[in-house]
């Protein structure tokens, strides 16, 4: 059977609830060709909640987030994706410390991923320049001068640039996320996934969004 893939989510104040469940739930309902939904472990993917300390983090207008590891434990373990979400409270992680962090993960985990306006972390990290990328597009015009080197696109739902997967607003998320369990543990895997979630996922990242 092959080996569990490890998702880091960094959380923090004010992210966007939907920004980390919806991507949460197409990892988390996953399993390996053969398993039902009940089987006993081991799953495709494991999910880390990564902060900045180990207090409850709250989302925005939503519940409170226990997380797994610290900022700085993370960096010494082993992450096959980091995902950075979006929300209110991303203009408050644009610090140097953070940003800092980012890039030292970045130059240890092979995919990189954002929803929402969480791009923006990555884009003023420098991670994005020379790039094509995506964002909220009710932000847009924000997250381009964090990063006016990238490539933004204003119109897909997301956007794989290779190590780096970004996608639009809140539930663009998710289908980036079911996007990403395909690329990660192949389609049928995803397929399933997708089907006992009951979730209609839109399979066509250019698929436009109103602007």
């Amino acid at each position: 059977m092959p080996n569990t893939k490890t998702i880091g989510i960094f959380i923090y104040e004010n992210f966007e609830p939907i920004d980390v469940w919806g991507f949460v739930q197409a990892f988390s309902i996953a399993r390996f060709l053969g398993q039902g939904y009940a089987d006993k472990g081991p799953y495709p993917f494991q999910i880390v909640f990564i902060a900045k300390t180990m207090d409850p983090v709250r989302s925005y207008n939503g519940p409170r987030v226990l997380p797994d590891m610290t900022r700085q434990e993370a960096l010494t373990k082993p992450f096959d994706v980091l995902m950075i979400p979006g929300g209110r409270g991303t203009e408050d992680v644009l610090d140097t410390i953070t940003l800092d962090w980012v890039r030292a993960m970045d130059a240890k985990v092979p995919l990189m991923t954002s929803v929402c306006t969480g791009a923006g972390v990555l884009a003023k990290a420098g991670l994005l320049n020379g790039k094509p990328a995506t964002t909220n597009h009710n932000a847009f015009d924000w997250i381009v001068t964090l990063g006016p080197d990238v490539l933004w696109n204003r119109t897909w739902r997301w956007v794989d640039a290779g190590k780096y997967v970004t996608s639009a607003g809140v539930s663009s998320g998710t289908d980036m996320a079911f996007y990403l369990v395909a690329k990660l543990a192949g389609q049928a895997v995803a397929d399933n996934a997708a089907a006992a979630a009951e979730y209609h996922w839109q399979r066509d990242p250019r698929m436009a969004l109103p602007l």
